[in-house]
């Protein structure tokens, strides 16, 4: 079978993880490149000179082809698949020409800097008949699999409540990286409560279920921050800060159960553990743990626990992962697993357009359950 051919926006000569437009770098581009099923053809940057150096600063094939805009690219005929990783405020002019040539499209999340954008995309590639996958990593994370697998295997029976403690700790509360101020802004569409939380809520709801009614509380406990440059200079004093740093969501399940989640912002979690996801059910329980990072991001230190009745014995579950995503190291390995799961038709392992809607309506119920409260 033919490689689907990909046309990537937004791949900078960016090496530092903390850079804004290294996610193309990190992820995307060893995923693709690692990959049988995909050949890179073509890429689109803010202009072709730009497009240029990133080919050669990658090593990528001379054939490879420059591009200036998003409507160029979507109209070359030899790409199938059109990848977007680039800032969610920047999106409707590189996302829709691609809908509108009938490309494929992968767009980063969240898919819409709010949830009217995001379906209006939906929307406009249903009426074009794309394709469509949305970077929810931790869908195709063995941790959220094998949870899954437990789940379904009855083993802690009906699920009556859950519990989640989660820490924004890699996210610092004093200091911050010039060009990504639109973190810290809850009006950008792209900052930690979208992104940071809404990775992980994603991956609640599509395991556990949607909320039939909610509860919460949203509060930004740091106002301020100092933007500091590469050299250690600070250039903006007390930049403001209105994303949220506390969030906190309960309310009842679609399933009947009753959930809680709880996240906070400090310098470090005491115990070092950045989220503890507990799945309660009328036989047993899940215990979910993953260290200090993004929820999207696959950990080796990573565990799934689970115990029955009142059974001594303490089950560990295996978390071996594929030989796929193997290939490509932290912090690509899940992104390489959604295009595996995207070639092999399996979307049981990746979000589509539609589906990411639903999370960006579920985080519009929180936000106006919070201003009620």
């Amino acid at each position: 079978m033919a490689p689907i051919r990909v046309g990537l926006i937004g791949l900078s000569t960016a090496a530092s993880p903390q850079r804004p437009g290294a996610w193309a770098v990190l992820a995307h581009l060893p995923s693709i490149l690692n990959s049988p099923d995909y050949q890179l053809v073509a890429l689109a940057n803010s202009t072709v000179e730009s497009a240029k150096r990133s080919i050669e600063f990658h090593n990528l094939p001379p054939e490879t082809r420059a591009y200036g805009n998003a409507v160029d690219l979507a109209q070359d005929d030899e790409v199938d698949l059109v990848v977007v990783s680039v800032n969610v405020q920047k999106r409707p002019n590189l996302v829709k020409p691609a809908i509108l040539a009938g490309k494929d499209v992968f767009v980063e999340w969240p898919l819409g800097a709010n949830s009217q954008e995001a379906r209006e995309f939906a929307s406009l590639a249903k009426a074009h008949g794309s394709r469509t996958i949305v970077g929810l990593q931790a869908r195709a994370d063995p941790l959220v699999l094998k949870t899954r697998e437990v789940l379904a295997s009855g083993k802690i029976g009906r699920v009556t409540s859950s519990s989640v403690f989660g820490c924004l700790s890699p996210l610092s509360t004093d200091v911050w990286i010039p060009g990504a101020e639109y973190y810290l802004d809850m009006e950008s569409g792209g900052n930690a409560f979208t992104i940071f939380f809404g990775h992980f809520l994603d991956t609640f709801a599509s395991v556990l279920g949607d909320f039939t009614n909610i509860q919460s509380i949203l509060k930004t406990q740091y106002p301020t921050t100092n933007i500091v440059n590469d050299e250690g200079k600070v250039v903006h004093a007390n930049h403001p800060k209105s994303a949220p740093d506390h969030i906190f969501v309960q309310g009842a399940l679609e399933g009947g159960a009753v959930a809680s989640l709880s996240f906070r912002s400090v310098p470090s979690a005491v115990d070092r553990t950045g989220f503890r996801w507990l799945i309660s059910g009328t036989k047993g329980e899940i215990e979910v743990t993953v260290p200090e990072l993004g929820w999207q991001l696959r950990s080796s230190e990573a565990a799934l626990k689970v115990r029955v009745g009142k059974e001594e014995d303490i089950e560990t579950v295996d978390l071996s992962t594929d030989p796929t995503s193997t290939k490509v190291p932290f912090p690509g390995s899940n992104t390489a697993g959604l295009y595996d799961a995207f070639a092999k038709g399996d979307s049981s392992k990746y979000a589509t357009f539609e589906d990411a809607v639903k999370t960006h309506h579920l985080l519009d119920r929180i936000i106006q359950s919070s201003k009620l409260s």
